[in-house]
C-alpha cells in the first residue's frame, strides 16, 4: 500500500461537476453543437470521459489503500519518493498536534497533544507505512493501475474549467440552455469581461483557436 492521500469535497465537487457537463454535452444535441463551434469537438468530448472514468479509477484505489501514486520511473527514484512521504508524514503529524496544542483551553489538553505528538504508536505507524511503501517502489506497477489521484484531478479540472468558461459565455442568459450544465446565469468570469473577450470569447474562454465571434452570433 502506498501513501494515501485525502479526497476532499473539492474533489468529489469536480468530479460532480465534470459528469453533470458530459451528461448534458451528451444528452443536448442542439446546445452541443453550439460548443462544437468553438472547439468543443466530439474527440474533446471523449477526452472529458476519459478523464472522469481515470478519477473514478483513482478515488476507488485510493479508497482501497492500494493507489500507486509514484511519480517515478525508476526503483531507486521511487524509494526517495517514498523515504520523502514519510519524512513528509511525520512532519505534518508533529505540526497538526503542536497547532492542537496551541490552541488548546488548558494545560492538560495542551499537554495530550503534546505527547501525541511524540507518540511511540504513531512513530511506528508510519515506519509501516514507510516499509509498505519501500516494498512496492521496488517493484512494478500493477498494470491496472490508474494514474495517481492527483495528476487525474488537475488535468480533470484543466479540460472542466476549459469548457465551463465557454459554455458560461456562449449561452449567457439562456438558463434552460445553462442549467444541465450545471451553470447558472450571471455575469462573465472577470477575465472574460473585457472588449477582445467579449469579441473573440472561443479563443479566450477556451484556451484554443476557436472561431471569432461577434456579439450577434451568441446563442439569444
Amino acid at each position: 500500500m502506498t501513501r494515501m492521500t485525502k479526497i476532499t469535497r473539492f474533489d468529489e465537487e469536480l468530479l460532480t461537476r465534470a459528469r453533470q457537463f458530459l451528461a448534458a454535452a451528451d444528452a443536448h444535441e442542439d446546445s452541443r453543437a453550439v460548443l462544437q463551434q468553438y472547439g468543443f469537438s466530439d474527440e474533446e468530448r471523449a477526452r472529458g470521459h476519459d478523464l472522469v472514468g481515470k478519477t473514478e479509477r483513482s478515488f476507488e484505489w485510493e479508497r482501497a489503500g492500494k493507489a500507486w501514486n509514484f511519480l517515478s520511473p525508476t526503483p531507486e527514484r521511487r524509494v526517495a519518493e517514498a523515504r520523502h512521504w514519510y519524512k513528509d508524514a511525520r512532519r505534518r503529524h508533529v505540526r497538526a498536534c503542536l497547532r492542537a496544542a496551541e490552541g488548546s483551553s488548558s494545560v492538560g489538553e495542551a499537554l495530550g497533544h503534546v505527547r501525541r505528538a511524540l507518540s511511540v504508536r504513531a512513530y511506528l505507524g508510519h515506519r509501516a507505512d514507510l516499509a509498505r511503501d519501500l516494498e512496492r517502489a521496488r517493484g512494478s506497477r500493477p498494470a491496472d493501475a490508474p494514474p495517481p489521484k492527483d495528476t487525474t484531478l488537475v488535468e480533470l479540472a484543466g479540460w472542466y474549467e476549459r469548457w465551463r468558461l465557454l459554455a458560461q459565455r456562449v449561452f449567457r442568459a439562456r438558463a434552460d440552455l445553462m442549467a444541465p450544465y450545471g451553470l447558472t446565469p450571471g455575469k462573465a468570469p472577470p477575465r472574460l469581461r473585457g472588449k477582445l473577450a467579449q469579441i473573440r470569447f472561443g479563443e479566450r474562454a477556451a484556451g484554443g483557436a476557436g472561431p471569432v465571434a461577434d456579439e450577434d452570433e451568441l446563442v439569444d
